[in-house]
C-alpha cells in the first residue's frame, strides 16, 4: 500500500499543477501547506497509524497514535519547563536592568565626590609663556588685579587695567586678551592706552581715565544662542569726572552711539547677594547681565523702561520700572547676576596686612597679604578701583560670580652688611570657590628671591588669575629686584 510519503507527493504535484493554472495559490495558503507537508512527511508514526488504519490494524493505529500523543506531550511539557525558566532568567534580567535606576545618582555621586577630591589638592602652578617685555625700566610696570572670565571651555577672557597712564609705554595700557586652554599663549583683542586728556567716544590707541569696563559673553539681539564675548565699557559723555556727565553703558561691537544711561541709584540685588551699582561715579559700575538671553539690563535713565543691550544693539522693551521695588520683583523672577565693572587704572587691588590687619592695597614687598575678591560673610569686594573680580562661564551658559581667596606668607629680605644677608622665600595660595561653597580649585606658587639680599616680588597679587576648568591662568610678581613687565601665562599640572 502506498505510504503517506507517496500520498503526500501525489498532492504536491496536483499543487504544482494548480500552481500553474489559472488560479495559483496565495503566499499564505502556500506558508500553510508547506508546513502541513512537513509535519505530514515527517511523523512516522501519525503515518504508521493511518497505513494501519487503512489495512484495518485497529490496535496497531491505536498503539501509533498513542505514541504521537505521548511524544507530542512530552515535547509540550519540555516546551513549558523551557519557557518557564526562560520567564524567570527574563525577570532576574529585569530585576537588575531595574538596578540601573537607582545606580545613576550614585555614579553621579562618586563623579562628585572624584571631582571634590581633585578639587582638594593643592595644584602647583608652572610658568608658561611670557606675555610681557621684561625690563629694568618703570615704564614696564604691569598691573595685578584682573577683571576674568573663566569660560568652560577653558580659555579666560581678562581685563587687566594699566599701572600708570598719560603715554604709550606698557605700564599705561589697558588690555582685553583672551588666554588659551593649555596656557600656552594669550591673545590681546584691544589695547588701548589710557589718558586723563584725551577723550574718544569709540576708543582706539587711546582710552579716558576715567572709566571702567568688563568683557563677557553676549549674545546677538536675534539669536540668544549666538555668544561671543564683548567689551563693554562705561564711560562719561565727554571729557569731565563730573558725575552730571556720566554717559553710560556701550559694547564696543555697537558703538557709543547705542550707549544706555541706567537710571542712577536704581539698583536690585541678584540671586548671589550682589547689588546693582548706579551711583553714575564713573569707577563705580554694576549691572545686570540676563542668563537666558545672554545680555545686561538696565532701566534708561531718560525713559525708565527696560533696555537689553546685545553685543550688536539694544532692545528697548515695553517694561517700565517705576522704582526699587519693582526692579527687584524683575529681578526675582529671572535668572540675572550682577557685573562689576573694573577700573581702567588700578596699580594693585586690596588686602588684609597679615602684621597689623589692615586693608590696603597689595603692594609690599616681603609682606603678607590675605583677602577675597568675591562675596563673603555679607560683604561684597568686586571690581570697581580696588578689588579684582572673577567669574565663570558654566556649559550651561550661565554667567556665575566665584569667590577668590589668597593668602601669601613672605619673609622680609635684608640687603648684605656686616650682620650678614637674607633673602626670603615665599608663597601665596589661592582657593576658588561658587558662592554657595562649592570648592573649584586650590593653587600654590613658590618663589625665591633672584638676587641675594632682595624679595621675591609682590607674592600676594601674583596669581592674577586661574581657569578652575583648565587651570591655566596668569603670573605676575610685579616687580623683583631691578627688572619688571614679569607677567607669563601658568598651567597647574
Amino acid at each position: 500500500m502506498a505510504s503517506i510519503q507517496n500520498a503526500v507527493q501525489v498532492m504536491v504535484d496536483k499543487l504544482v499543477a494548480d500552481m500553474q493554472g489559472n488560479q495559483p495559490l496565495t503566499a499564505e495558503e502556500q506558508a500553510l501547506v508547506s508546513n502541513a507537508i512537513t509535519k505530514l512527511t515527517d511523523n512516522t508514526k501519525l503515518e504508521q497509524a493511518v497505513v494501519a488504519v487503512a489495512e484495518s490494524h485497529i490496535n496497531d493505529a491505536t498503539s501509533a497514535l498513542q505514541q504521537v500523543s505521548q511524544s507530542t506531550g512530552a515535547a509540550l511539557q519540555t516546551a513549558t519547563e523551557s519557557l518557564t525558566q526562560t520567564s524567570t532568567d527574563l525577570g532576574n534580567k529585569s530585576d537588575k536592568l531595574d538596578l540601573l535606576d537607582a545606580m545613576a545618582p550614585n555614579l553621579n555621586r562618586v563623579e562628585s565626590l572624584q571631582a571634590t577630591n581633585n578639587s582638594l589638592q593643592v595644584r602647583p602652578l608652572m610658568p608658561m609663556t611670557p606675555i610681557d617685555i621684561a625690563s629694568t625700566s618703570s615704564n614696564n610696570r604691569r598691573s595685578t588685579p584682573v577683571f576674568a572670565v573663566y569660560d568652560s571651555n577653558g580659555e579666560t577672557h581678562v581685563v587687566r587695567p594699566g599701572f600708570s597712564h598719560n603715554g604709550n609705554t606698557e605700564q599705561c595700557r589697558l588690555e582685553f586678551l583672551k588666554l588659551s586652554a593649555n596656557g600656552a599663549e594669550k591673545t590681546t583683542t584691544h589695547t588701548s592706552f589710557i589718558y586723563t586728556n584725551a577723550f574718544e567716544q569709540n576708543p582706539a590707541s587711546k582710552i579716558y581715565y576715567y572709566g571702567t569696563s568688563a568683557y563677557i559673553p553676549l549674545a546677538s539681539k536675534n539669536n540668544s544662542a549666538d555668544i561671543q564675548y564683548e567689551i563693554v565699557y562705561s564711560t562719561q559723555d565727554s571729557q569731565t569726572t563730573a558725575v552730571a556727565n556720566y554717559g553710560g553703558i556701550f559694547c564696543k561691537s555697537s558703538g557709543f552711539t547705542s550707549i544706555t544711561k541706567p537710571k542712577q541709584n536704581l539698583n536690585a540685588t541678584d540671586q548671589f547677594g550682589v547689588s546693582t551699582l548706579t551711583s553714575h561715579n564713573y569707577n563705580e559700575v554694576g549691572v545686570l547681565y540676563d542668563n537666558t538671553k545672554h545680555c545686561l539690563v538696565m532701566v534708561d535713565e531718560g525713559t525708565s523702561v527696560l533696555v537689553e543691550k546685545y553685543r550688536d544693539g539694544n532692545i528697548v522693551t515695553n517694561t517700565a520700572i517705576a522704582n526699587a521695588e519693582e526692579l527687584q520683583a524683575y529681578v526675582d523672577a529671572g535668572d540675572f547676576t550682577v557685573v562689576k565693572f573694573i577700573y581702567h587704572n588700578m596699580q594693585w587691588p586690596y588686602g588684609i596686612n597679615s602684621y597689623n590687619h589692615a586693608e590696603q592695597t597689595v603692594a609690599g614687598y616681603g609682606t603678607s597679604y590675605y583677602g577675597f575678591f568675591g562675596r563673603y560673610n555679607g560683604v561684597t569686594k568686586m571690581g570697581e578701583h580696588k578689588y579684582s573680580v572673577h567669574y565663570r562661564f558654566t556649559q550651561a551658559k550661565r554667567l556665575e560670580p566665584i569667590n577668590y581667596f589668597f593668602s601669601n606668607s613672605s619673609g622680609h629680605y635684608k640687603t648684605a652688611n656686616s650682620n650678614g644677608t637674607y633673602s626670603p622665600d615665599s608663597e601665596v595660595k589661592v582657593v576658588l570657590e561658587t558662592f554657595d561653597g562649592e570648592l573649584l580649585g586650590m593653587y600654590s606658587y613658590q618663589a625665591r628671591a633672584y638676587h641675594a639680599g632682595y624679595d621675591c616680588g609682590i607674592l600676594g597679587g601674583a596669581i592674577s588669575c586661574i581657569n578652575p576648568y583648565s587651570g591655566a591662568g596668569i603670573l605676575n610678581e610685579h616687580y623683583t629686584y631691578n627688572q619688571y613687565g614679569l607677567g607669563r601665562t601658568c598651567r597647574a599640572f
